[in-house]
């Protein structure tokens, strides 16, 4: 009977073990990145390096072409203010700090009608050979007025009418329920992108990282954050981002994943009491692996 007891002791462990290991809180001892390693791509040197990571990884010339053409542009309008000159820095944060107001003034001294490119264009920009479409649906795509103005009053024409509805059907919102739940809501996003039809080609090598924010207003979920994750022939990886429209560019290395969450997390896991549920990262079609909350938000303490 003893035995007996003392089995059934090891499977209930177990049980608790295996079924609370997807919902455990974030493990506030465990170490959480604090540094940051980065570049604006403002030097040549910079720029030939991850160049090279985008041929590697099979991003098309003319989609790298069209990005340093837009990075190049952007730095220049605004003169450098505030970016690394050289290469890449390295701080003890996450989160470089930018003279934004600045960068507004004069961007728009010299773009009165082009509010410049966000994140979502830059990403689908590099990745638009490489995400299959088969069903567009872009009902759903009204929040992306400013993309939309980006588009419209962009003095180049980076995409053609197909690529366009591609992209509005990729950003749409999402329609969701009102839970903090956040496997009902990844199992929402899986749910709509696979009745677009939508597959992630190359995935190997280079993925579109999304972060994903839940509305209040009619519980809609849309993408408030994207950029491309690229792994390097070092076993590294490179995340390449606009950060806004009148923020800069930014390549970034990391080790693994959950370095890059813990950066994509510290950004945007900010808020606490809100009735919505937490943003969550998605690699192309699936939850980030290692995907975990901000430790330092302060709902969780």
């Amino acid at each position: 009977m003893k035995k007996l007891s003392n089995i059934l002791l090891i499977i209930l462990i177990l049980t608790i073990a295996l079924t609370g290991c997807s919902n455990q809180p974030v493990n506030k001892k465990e170490e959480y990145k604090k540094s940051l390693t980065y570049s604006n791509l403002v030097d040549s040197s910079s720029q030939d390096e991850v160049k090279k990571a985008m041929e590697s990884a099979g991003i098309a010339l003319e989609n790298i072409d069209s990005f340093f053409q837009n990075v190049n542009t952007f730095n220049s309008v605004i003169e450098g203010k505030g970016l690394v000159k050289d290469g890449f820095a390295t701080i003890n944060s996450l989160e470089p700090e930018y003279d934004q107001i600045a960068i507004q003034e004069m961007w728009d001294t010299k773009n009165p009608e082009f509010i410049g490119y966000n994140c979502r264009i830059t990403s689908f920009d590099l990745m638009k050979d490489m995400i299959y479409i088969g069903k567009p649906n872009t009902k759903n795509s009204s929040h992306l007025f400013m993309d939309e103005d980006a588009l419209e009053n962009s003095p180049e024409n980076i995409f053609n009418e197909d690529e366009r509805e591609q992209f509005e059907s990729l950003f749409s919102f999402i329609p969701a329920e009102n839970t903090k739940d956040i496997s009902v809501h990844l199992n929402k996003v899986k749910e709509d992108w696979k009745s677009k039809d939508i597959k992630f080609l190359n995935s190997d090598n280079v993925s579109l990282i999304s972060v994903f924010f839940h509305s209040e207003e009619d519980s809609y979920l849309f993408i408030g954050h994207a950029g491309v994750l690229i792994s390097t022939e070092d076993g590294k990886l490179l995340f390449l981002e606009k950060l806004s429209f009148q923020e800069p560019y930014q390549a970034i290395k990391f080790d693994n994943r959950i370095e890059l969450n813990d950066y994509l997390m510290n950004k945007y896991d900010v808020s606490w009491g809100q009735p919505t549920a937490k943003p969550f990262i998605m690699e192309n079609d699936e939850l980030l692996e290692g995907y975990r909350e901000n430790p330092n938000n302060p709902e969780d303490n």
